[in-house]
């Protein structure tokens, strides 16, 4: 059977592997298709996860994520993905789900079990059914996954979900599974069918259901409809059941089953999906196999069957647009299957003869889905039921009728003539009756009835039926209702979307506000201009509307004018504040006439224009006149731009708001708005002074403060100075502001003000400002006092004061406001002479007020100390503590010598230093005591003193009692003259008398730290050697030995012998560590019975270790041996060192004598040791002890005791160790370690060092490890055993990360071939991964180039197209990286490589295909040069194949550069289609050189884009005539008409000069050649010239010119057609008039008949009509409209109205009408 006669269409829609989509990933569960949008891929490459979506509809696009999910899944419709990873945590899934769009994770659900199965439900829900529930999760909001139910029965354990589906309320559930009992050879299906309505389920047999809503009877409603292929265990035979689901408003539940008959050779197949197409009422059903059944719905019939693919299809869907169906199988083929709409309903009547009632199915089917197909069928049914009288029955028939196959014109004609029966309605009511009740009424139906309803004034009827979509609208029906009712012509417009019409339907409506927004859903442009002209005159509001809606598409001047012709100046006002709102450069000139309107005619309105502040483009110049002109000053400065303008304006005007005036002057230069204030000054400074201030307070920074201040000194103005600068004072910190300012509230009388300056700020010029008010004498002085008391003038202050006879303000000002100032006060008035009782009243008043530091300061630097006695004397008796009030007192008692010792001794608050230098010269005695009463503060100062004055004992005693270390070592000090002096008095009197221990040691100690050793030991011996209350003082003893071990080491033995009380172990680490004194510090740790410190000193710091063998030998003990041992170690002495840690028994120290006995070799010694350690270490045995013991046994060779031992309980580290023998190459002992800890990748390793290959081909499969492949295989190549080599081989090439060291190592060796043998082995395998098929290529490409194209071509898919691509252009290996380009889409390069290098890599075919591909435009010119270089016949193929890319023009421009411009020209004949200029040229050119005329006409006259005059120049000089014949036409055409008249004339080819002089339509040119003709007596061409040129010829000029010549009997065929035109034009006016009056009879006589006759018998009631309602059809004669029916209606109606209704209207009201139309 032909593929056009089919019932389904079959289509490739994709080819997965060619996209470059790895094979492996072509399998259930990894790929998914859940629409015909998007295929969802996971894929590893190279090691890494990534997600691939295939875009089946962008071209099939391939898009690339880096992923780590396990599985992915694309939204049916949006650009959405759902990602699924292992939870290792819970064991269970989450689920991502990302918007890939906007970048943003939409949900995300993290579930406790592990996920078996997804798919989408809708664009908006997500099923998710994992091991033993079923979810459904809504993407919308923020709600969790929905439980839906839990498998059960079967579905409940290991079954494989395969399939889910719901129906389209999701009330019923379908999940779908398969299972196995026998391991494959049978395969079982299940499905758990669940209603979630009520909680129930039902578990069935079978593979594959699916849901669907369609019709199962012809007139009704769809139906949700369960279908499924039932295969039942018991059961060899396989069924189909189709069933209503859902229980039936009447009747019982549809339900239809017939038995799946499976082809021969595919007994054991089954279905694997199900789709019911409702579009169709068609189940397709697709098997395991690759076969896809189609069953009818209703009949549950196959009816066809067809192999899809050999390969399985494991994944389909369905296109709920397109009603198909989209599947994948395991080759990666994307198909499509699609229902032949006009052949399944013929096909089923015609060659499904197994369907005993095939017609009656086809039928149904075709009646039910309003299919093609069975037209005949339909057309006799209906005839028969007309026949029959069976109205309600025909009407069912044409309904299910596809197309308008019976519902046309022609059927309701039948209708019409169609005889009424009495007693029932009119056949035509009876059908549209029964129509309305099955569906709705077409547009030819709905025609012949609304005509009627609209005449009886019943269009709420129809309204009805319009609302309810129960009648198909239709231009014509718009037009009908506009006549009686635009709002529903207006409804039925939009419903058909008529642009047009619905814009003339809101405008008749008055609904102009939707006008615009209609406009731009429709995109339609209405005329606004004359909408808005016919709305000016009778509705002005409406017409500002719809001008405003309008914007700016139209003029908006001429819209201005409409308004201002109107007399209506606000509402243009209104429209153009609307229209420029945008405040556009453009539309400056408007602005300007909105102004000038408003200014001259309503000023008020312009004002408030201007406050709006919308407009900045208007003509300002001229605006600022008007303004000036309408006293509207304020907008005229606002707009000149003249700065003597806004002087003039300033100076007369008035009314000026102070706030604009400010703000104005901001918008002016410094200079401009500087001249301004001094106009205003000038002008009116009293009335304008608040003004200026504001202004120069507010711009000071921009005009500057000094040219405004100058501007007030000026005009003498203190007051504005003085506001302005108190305003503008915080923001500056200029001292000569500061200064006028004060100067400025000084003269003003501002004594409060100035003040306040001078106290709160600090930028002022204290001296001038000092200065100035000295000078100006205020009357209240304290702005001065203030001044002098913050600045420190205050003497001279005082001297102004005093001089001035205010003393009463000096008493103020040291009373109230600055009593600290009182020293600096009184000493001038003290300068000045004053009384001193004066002062000491003032003293007396400010009392404890005054500081005390300060006056006696100022008293003393004038000697008057004594005049304030009495008040420090007050002040003791206060209790004041101040030093300096009793460092007076006592000065002033030692120079009156009032018992000034006593003062000194009992005063604890004077300053002893001050004191005692005071008295140094006076009484040093007394100064002693005052340094002596400091007790530390002046302790150098006593000093001094005592040297001077000799008074050592003194000095001496003070040391010894102060016990200060730091005045020792001062006093002792090599530069100390006096240190002799002062130690004698110290050793002679001070110490001896001394009875306090710490006094003694602090004195030893300073003359100790002094280095006074001589002298400090003879002190101790008399201390401690002989009799004394020190003695036996222990620290005394140790400084006694520290001190002669410092200063005399002979000494010490004696010491050590002779004291028993001191610190051995500190005296002894002293003694070593500071001075080396071995020996004697063995003499006292040995005394004192510390043996092991004493071996330490022999072996560390006499560094005898024979001796210290000898010393551990004569104490014997373990710790003394310890201590040897590691001595020992120390020395390198390792085998003695392991016999003292024996006598020792002492094993802590075997980590270092591992070490060492590994250095010496002396393992056998080691063994010993270890097995002390491991008795020793019993309760804590270290692993190290035992690995380094058998470790020790393996370098021993001792390799049955070796063996021995791990074979009993250890604690060794066994593979460290036989790393180590590994290392050492003590293979043997690392075979037997490795194999007793199954080390499988270790033993391989040693088998292969041993050389035992075949053994380590066994330890390398336990290991199957790729490093140990890896190494046993370089191992066997080095050893040319090619065969092991290849087995290990390829165990390691499937691992991509170790095929490199791989190949290297082959070719190393120098072993290709073998290598290349390896990889081929490697091709079969199921691991066999990208880097093996691209290594292999890249070798083939090194070594076997013959290989290699054949290598591409089966393996491209599986290549590392790239890195293969490097390979061959690596080794010239041309032809093949053209081939690797193309399969890799890089056209641009594989055409580079066939250029570059032509002569391996070119070939026509490839190149012409490749070029065609290429995305670079500079390419095709690189071939073009390229072609015209090698290959130039074949250049015209080459521009053929390319000529739909190309640009034509430059095209030919690289050709003509190239001089070979003829070779093309063939190409550019046959792209003279596109009619490019440059094309066009160059063919005329080639073609004027072969003088091939025919052709260039031709070219001429089909294409035209040319310099059609150039050429004309160019040819009116050739040879030929029919060159120059060309030329004329060029003329003629481009209108040069005189020219090509002149060329035809001057050739004599008087035909082409008679064409163009008609063609041009110019008399004069005509005149011209027929006077020509006459000229050169040519009768025959004046006759003719005469007859073609008829209508360009006066008959006046032609009878005067043939008269003249004599040629009138050649002017006859002129006048004989003239006579003709004559009479024709006088029938056709006769004819014309005959009709006007013959119309207009008519006219009279159908006004006067009623409209209607045809139908007055209808009366039948429609569907929804009251039953008493009257008949549609008028049965009365209508005369005509009632003038009643007119009162009412809106004048506004009659505006737009159509003359031609006028015959409806009432003549009286006719004079009114015209008047509003016209």
């Amino acid at each position: 059977m032909a593929q056009s006669q089919l019932p389904v269409r079959l289509f490739a829609v994709a080819d997965l592997p060619s996209l470059g989509l790895n094979a492996a990933s072509f399998r259930f569960g990894f790929l998914t298709l859940e629409s015909e949008k998007y295929i969802c891929i996971r894929e590893e490459a190279e090691g890494s996860a990534q997600v691939v979506v295939v875009e089946l509809q962008n071209n099939n696009n391939v898009i690339r994520r880096p992923m780590k999910a396990e599985a992915a899944i694309m939204n049916p419709q949006y650009n959405i993905i759902a990602l699924k990873a292992k939870n290792d945590t819970s064991g269970g899934h989450f689920v991502q789900v990302y918007n890939l769009d906007t970048k943003a994770k939409m949900k995300v659900h993290d579930f406790p079990e592990p996920i078996v199965y997804w798919r989408w439900l809708s664009v908006k829900k997500l099923a998710i059914i994992t091991s033993r529930t079923v979810f459904h999760w809504n993407m919308e909001g923020g709600d969790a996954p929905v439980r839906a139910f839990d498998r059960a029965g079967p579905l409940e354990g290991a079954t494989q979900i395969i399939n889910y589906a719901t129906d389209s309320s999701e009330t019923w559930c379908l999940l779908t599974g398969i299972s196995t009992p026998d391991g494959g050879k049978t395969i079982n299906g299940h499905m758990q069918l669940f209603f979630t309505g009520g909680q129930q389920q039902q578990i069935l047999e079978g593979h594959a259901g699916c849901f669907g809503e369609i019709p199962l009877r012809d007139g009704q409603p769809p139906t949700t409809c369960f279908a499924f292929i039932e295969k039942k265990t018991t059961e060899s035979v396989s069924r189909i059941h189709v069933m209503e689901i859902n229980k039936p408003a009447s009747g019982q539940k549809f339900k239809a089953t017939v038995e799946v008959v499976y082809p021969v050779e595919a007994q054991n197949d089954f279905p694997v999906a199900m789709h019911l197409l409702s579009k169709y009422g068609i189940i397709a059903a697709i098997t395991k196999l690759g076969y896809l059944y189609m069953f009818e719905t209703v009949s549950a019939n196959l009816i066809y069957r067809t192999r899809l693919s050999e390969e399985p299809i494991f994944v389909t869907t369905r296109s709920a647009n397109m009603d198909s169906v989209f599947g994948v199988n395991r080759r990666g083929q994307v198909l499509g299957i699609s229902i032949e709409e006009g052949n399944i309903v013929s096909f089923i009547m015609n060659n499904c003869r197994h369907i005993p009632d095939s017609m009656t199915v086809g039928f149904s089917l075709a009646q039910r889905f309003n299919l093609p197909g069975a037209n005949d069928l339909f057309v006799q049914s209906f005839n028969r039921c007309l026949a029959g009288g069976d109205i309600k029955g025909a009407a069912k028939i044409a309904a299910g009728a596809p197309g308008s196959l019976l519902r046309n014109q022609e059927t309701i004609i039948r209708l019409r003539s169609l005889p009424q029966v009495p007693g029932q309605p009119h056949p035509m009511l009876a059908y549209f009756s029964s129509m309305l009740e099955i569906g709705k009424l077409n547009r030819y139906e709905v025609l012949e009835i609304a005509r009627p309803l609209l005449q009886q004034g019943r269009k709420q009827i129809l309204e009805a039926w319009v609302r309810e979509d129960k009648v198909e609208c239709s231009e014509e029906l718009g037009d009908l209702v506009r006549e009686f009712d635009p709002h529903l012509a207006l409804q039925v417009n939009m419903k058909i979307n008529n642009p047009q019409k619905v814009l003339i339907g809101l405008m008749e409506t008055g609904q102009y506000n939707k006008v615009e927004q209609y406009c731009n859903q429709t995109g339609i442009s209405p005329d606004y201009m004359s909408i808005i002209r016919q709305l000016a005159v009778t509705n002005i509001d409406s017409a500002l509307t719809l001008a405003k809606q309008a914007g700016k598409s139209v003029d908006i001047n001429a819209v201005t004018d409409i308004f201002l012709s109107q007399n209506n100046l606000q509402a243009a006002t209104a429209y153009l504040l609307e229209v420029l709102k945008d405040n556009l450069s453009e539309q400056g000139h408007l602005q300007t006439k909105l102004l000038e309107l408003n200014i001259v005619q309503a000023p008020q309105v312009a004002e408030t224009i201007f406050q709006t502040d919308m407009f900045s483009h208007y003509d300002k110049i001229r605006i600022a006149q008007l303004c000036e002109q309408a006293e509207m000053f304020q907008r005229a400065i606002e707009n000149y731009r003249d700065i003597n303008d806004i002087r003039r304006v300033l100076v007369r005007g008035r009314g000026f708001s102070s706030d604009f005036l400010v703000s104005f002057f901001g918008h002016m230069t410094p200079n401009n708005a500087l001249q301004c204030l001094y106009d205003m000054m000038k002008a009116n400074r009293a009335a304008n002074l608040q003004v200026v201030v504001q202004a120069a307070i507010k711009f000071y920074s921009e005009i500057t403060i000094p040219a405004l201040i100058e501007m007030f000194e000026k005009f003498g103005s203190y007051d504005g100075l003085f506001y302005f600068l108190g305003s503008v004072l915080t923001f500056t910190e200029e001292p000569d502001v500061y200064f006028k300012y004060i100067e400025a509230a000084a003269k003003l009388n501002q004594s409060g003000e100035v003040e306040r300056v001078i106290r709160e700020t600090k930028f002022y010029d204290p001296v001038k400002v000092k200065d100035f008010l000295k000078d100006i004498r205020l009357p209240d002085p304290r702005p001065l006092i203030y001044l002098c008391d913050m600045h420190g003038f205050t003497e001279e202050l005082t001297r102004y004061l005093f001089k001035n006879n205010l003393n009463r303000y000096i008493e103020v000002y040291l009373v109230k406001l600055n009593p600290k100032a009182a020293p600096a006060v009184l000493g001038t008035l003290l300068e000045l002479d004053s009384d001193e009782t004066y002062v000491k009243q003032i003293l007396n008043t400010i009392r404890a007020a005054c500081p005390a530091e300060n006056l006696i300061e100022e008293m003393e630097k004038r000697n008057r100390l004594r005049v304030i006695q009495s008040w420090l004397e007050d002040r003791e008796r206060e209790g004041v503590v101040d030093s300096p009030v009793h460092t007076a007192l006592a000065k002033i008692y030692i120079d009156t010598n009032r018992d000034p010792e006593d003062f000194l001794i009992r005063n604890e608050h004077y300053d002893a230093k001050i004191v005692g230098k005071y008295c140094e010269e006076r009484n040093p005695e007394l100064a002693v005591k005052a340094y002596t009463r400091a007790w530390g503060e002046c302790d150098d100062e006593l000093i001094i003193l005592t040297n001077r004055n000799g008074m050592f004992r003194i000095q001496a005693r003070y040391l010894v009692e102060r016990k200060s270390a730091e005045l020792w070592a001062k006093v002792l000090s090599d530069e100390n003259e006096f240190r002799r002096s002062v130690i004698d008095q110290v050793v002679a009197f001070a110490l001896p008398e001394s009875r306090e221990v710490e006094e003694v040691s602090l004195t030893v100690k300073a003359f100790l730290k002094a280095d006074l050793q001589k002298e400090l030991i003879e002190l101790l011996e008399k201390i401690v050697l002989h009799k004394s209350d020190f003695s036996k003082n222990k620290n005394l003893q140790n400084m006694l030995i520290v001190t002669a071990i410092k200063a005399d080491p002979s000494r010490v033995v004696d010491y050590i012998n002779r004291l028993d009380n001191y610190d051995a172990p500190e005296i002894a680490q002293y003694a070593l560590s500071q001075h080396g004194l071995g020996e004697e510090a063995f003499l006292i740790y040995r005394k004192a019975g510390m043996f092991e410190e004493a071996i330490d000193v022999l072996l560390t710091h006499l560094a005898n270790i024979d001796r210290a063998a000898e010393f551990a030998e004569r104490v014997g003990s373990p710790e003394v041996w310890s201590r040897l041992g590691r001595a020992l170690l120390d020395h390198n002495k390792a085998e003695e060192a392991i016999e003292a840690f024996i006598k020792a028994k002492d094993p802590s120290y075997y980590k270092e004598v591992i070490i060492a006995a590994e250095v010496a070799q002396c393992f056998l010694k080691l063994i010993k040791f270890l097995n002390l350690a491991r008795v020793q270490q019993l309760h804590q045995k270290d692993p190290q002890i035992d690995s380094e013991l058998v470790f020790a046994l393996a370098k021993c060779e001792m390799l049955a005791e070796l063996e021995e031992f791990i074979a009993t309980s250890n604690q060794a580290d066994i593979g460290k160790v036989g790393e180590r023998c590994f290392e050492e190459k003590m293979y043997e002992a690392a075979r037997i370690l490795f194999q007793s800890v199954n080390n499988w990748a270790r033993l391989a390793s040693c088998l292969v060092k041993l050389k035992k290959f075949m053994e380590a081909m066994e330890a390398a499969k336990q290991a199957n490890s790729p490093r140990v492949w890896k190494e046993v295989t370089f191992a066997c190549v080095e050893n040319k055993e090619f065969k092991l080599a290849v087995i290990a081989g390829l165990n390691i090439i499937t691992h991509p990360d170790h095929l490199e060291d791989i190949i290297r190592h082959y070719e190393h060796w120098g072993y290709p071939d073998e290598l290349i043998i390896l990889l081929e082995n490697g091709l079969p395998s199921e691991r066999a991964h990208q880097g093996i098929f691209t290594e292999l290529g890249a070798l083939y490409a090194k070594y076997r180039p013959k290989r290699l194209m054949e290598h591409c071509k089966n393996y491209y898919q599986k290549i590392n197209i790239p890195k293969l691509i490097r390979s061959c252009e690596r080794f010239r290996r041309w032809a093949e990286a053209v081939f690797l380009y193309m399969k890799y889409d890089e056209f641009d390069n594989a055409l580079v490589t066939m250029i570059e290098h032509s002569y391996k890599a070119w070939n026509h075919t490839i190149f012409t295909d490749v070029i065609q591909k290429a995305t670079n435009q500079d390419f095709f010119f690189k071939a073009i040069i390229f072609y015209l270089e090698e290959q130039p016949m074949l250049l015209n193929d080459l521009l053929k194949s390319i000529s739909a890319k190309i640009d034509h023009a430059k095209a030919v421009q690289v050709l003509r550069r190239a001089g070979h411009l003829a070779l093309a020209l063939p190409w550019l004949q046959t792209v003279q289609m596109y009619n490019v200029a440059q094309v066009n040229e160059a063919v005329n050119e080639l073609l004027i050189e072969l003088e091939d005329y025919d052709t260039l006409r031709v070219s001429v006259t089909s294409f035209d884009s040319f310099d059609q005059l150039s050429l004309a120049k160019t040819l009116e000089r050739h040879n030929l005539l029919e060159m120059r014949r060309i030329s004329t036409y060029l003329y003629r055409i481009n209108q040069k008409y005189a020219q090509s008249i002149e060329l035809s004339k001057a050739d004599q080819y008087y035909q082409d000069a008679m064409e163009t002089a008609n063609q041009s339509k110019n008399p004069e040119l005509v005149e011209e050649l027929i006077r020509y003709f006459i000229q050169i007596k040519d009768k025959e061409a004046f006759c003719a010239c005469s007859y073609i040129c008829y209508s360009l010829l006066s008959p006046d000029i032609v009878m005067e010119l043939s008269w003249r010549a004599g040629y009138f009997d050649f002017a006859m065929p002129f006048f004989i057609q003239s006579m003709k035109d004559m009479s024709s034009r006088l029938g056709q006016l006769e004819k014309k008039a005959t009709i006007k009056e013959k119309k207009e009879e008519e006219k009279a006589e159908q006004q006067s008949r009623a409209p209607l006759e045809a139908l007055d018998a209808m009366s039948m009631v429609m569907p929804g009509l009251n039953n008493n309602m009257p008949a549609l059809m008028p049965s009365m004669p209508m005369t005509g409209m009632n003038p009643m029916m007119m009162t009412g209606m809106n004048p506004m109606m009659m505006t737009g109205m159509n003359p031609m209704m006028t015959g409806m209207i009432d003549p009286s009201m006719m004079p009114q009408f015209q008047t509003r139309f016209k």
